[in-house]
């Protein structure tokens, strides 16, 4: 079995295979690329196509049910920003998971490697808004077009993308902006704030509006992903995920609050936003909306979703779970296979025109589960990382392992919630696929990991050697 010391935190530039190094001289990022990255990744096509669901569940009450989600979505992943604070890793929830178990961290990440299937659908929302104003361009070939190119973007370092991600994100900002102030004077704000428009689908209304739009908020906890790669880490980890999550409020919050108030409720439920902004902008400026806001949206989720996915599984390659080749950098430290295969999952589904949008419903269903995994990581991290844990104030506020425990079975329960209630609306095809998946890729963690492991093992010892 490989022990703890092989995940501990070896220095970022030794996380690498014997197929590349990566530079030292690594730019940083800082508080602005973080804000911008995490707010970009957070804000995508869920706030301009699931909020109008998410109306027609609870009302004007789809500002309780955002408040909810972001409550939800943050405390079920306080124990994953605690460790990363503590223990600023590459794939943080990987390294959590091995901790309790490194079976199950291989089990969590075969299910993460498959969700990455839901770029393809970002491409297709993106060509679906593009062909809306441009019928020339045909979805598909603008779905491919944009996947592609973000894919080259981020074969640039994590710092390029960010420029990229900085300057769209806040173009965004500004649009949503224009989307809230211009709206809330055409609210009907008596009819809103009444019992039967608050409370229009009941409690129960408000909760199954949270758990529509919970995973969607999810991109505020990007930035754990990235401790090695920015400043201060300790610092900013905490800092800046707790700004994202008050400022994607705001911003998902009074969006969809404006939403459900410039036209009744059985007029704009399930509708996208760009419904509501005909309605608001005037003459045809809505498409100002469409571009700056919808497309936008899309863009920056592409942008970060490649981040994300091989930040979160990179460690799975060093410690044997997938082949090493996958680790292969280019000269600036991006590892380009894994790329390459996340762009072929975001490509060939657009290219044979498969129905991505059940595909994107597997993916999310296939990684429900195991978000409940990493959490209970938080109570090795005085075990594992003993002077980082000493250091910290959470050593003060979270001494005993009860203290631990209470917290992790608070998040548990919590995320349970929620992901019943998404486990209820899955169809037969998908239940039966979840089931079969999850069987394959515990099959493949339990009875072989202990040889990919050693393999992995095998592969860490021979790349110290060279060094």
């Amino acid at each position: 079995m490989v022990s703890h010391e092989t995940i501990i935190e070896r220095p970022l530039m030794h996380f690498v295979t014997r197929f590349g190094k990566e530079k030292r001289s690594m730019k940083k990022l800082n508080g602005k690329d973080l804000f911008f990255m995490a707010m970009g990744s957070c804000i995508g096509a869920g706030i301009i196509t699931n909020t109008g669901v998410a109306i027609g569940m609870a009302g004007s009450g789809v500002i309780l049910a955002y408040l909810l989600a972001f409550f939800v979505m943050f405390i079920a992943n306080l124990p994953t920003m605690l460790f990363a604070t503590v223990h600023p890793v590459m794939s943080p929830q990987y390294v959590m998971t091995s901790w309790a178990s490194k079976k199950v961290a291989g089990f969590w990440l075969y299910c993460q490697v498959f969700a990455a299937f839901a770029q393809a659908y970002m491409g297709v929302a993106f060509g679906t808004y593009v062909n809306s104003i441009i019928p020339a361009i045909s979805v598909q070939a603008a779905a491919c077009f944009i996947v592609t190119l973000f894919f080259l973007l981020n074969l640039l370092d994590l710092k390029s993308s960010a420029m990229v991600q900085n300057v769209t994100t806040a173009i965004l900002l500004c649009v949503l902006l224009s989307f809230i102030l211009l709206g809330l004077p055409k609210c009907d704000l008596g009819r809103m704030f009444s019992g039967e428009s608050l409370f229009s689908g009941g409690a129960r209304g408000i909760f199954d509006a949270c758990a529509n739009v919970l995973f969607g908020v999810g991109g505020c906890t990007i930035l754990m992903n990235f401790g090695p790669q920015m400043e201060n880490p300790k610092r900013n980890i905490p800092r800046m995920t707790i700004i994202t999550f008050i400022c994607a409020f705001l911003a998902f919050g009074l969006v969809a609050f404006v939403g459900s108030g410039v036209a009744p409720i059985e007029e704009v439920a399930g509708q996208p936003m760009t419904y509501q902004a005909q309605l608001i902008y005037p003459g045809n400026t809505y498409v100002i909306f469409v571009v700056g806001g919808a497309l936008l949206a899309i863009i920056t989720t592409i942008n970060s979703n490649y981040q994300r996915y091989w930040s979160s599984i990179i460690r799975g390659v060093d410690e044997g779970w997938l082949p090493a080749f996958m680790g292969k950098r280019n000269k600036r430290g991006t590892p380009w296979v894994l790329m390459v295969l996340f762009w072929l999952m975001a490509l060939i589904p657009n290219l044979f025109n498969l129905n991505i949008g059940q595909l994107v419903s597997l993916a999310s269903a296939v990684t429900l589960i195991p978000m409940l995994i990493p959490i209970w990581g938080f109570l090795k991290l005085p075990e594992g990382d003993p002077e980082g844990w000493k250091a910290s104030r959470m050593s003060k506020y979270f001494s005993s392992t009860a203290s631990r425990v209470v917290l992790c079975t608070i998040c548990t329960l919590m995320i349970c919630v929620f992901v019943v209630l998404n486990v209820l609306q899955f169809t037969p095809v998908v239940t039966i696929f979840i089931i079969v998946y999850f069987a394959v890729a515990l099959i493949i963690s339990f009875a072989f990991g202990d040889k990919l492991m050693a393999a992995g093992a095998k592969r860490a010892a021979a790349l110290r050697a060279d060094e």
